[in-house]
């Protein structure tokens, strides 16, 4: 069975916030300030894209009304 596009997004979405969360979670139990740094950068960046599907998401869902 094939998946609407909103589908595949919030199917990412859900990714991308575990991404976050794993990530934190090396952050904190990382030893190495460099390799804190590193987790922390990623986190960030996934943060990023977890608000650019909810953006894209918002707009599936006001487009179709």
């Amino acid at each position: 069975m094939s998946k609407t596009p909103i589908e595949i997004i919030q199917l990412a979405l859900g990714r991308e916030k575990d991404a976050v969360r794993d990530y934190s979670e090396y952050a904190k139990t990382a030893e190495e300030p460099s390799i804190r740094e590193m987790f922390l950068f990623l986190a960030e960046e996934e943060k990023r894209h977890v608000k650019l599907l909810q953006e894209e998401i918002e707009k599936e869902i006001y487009q179709e009304m």
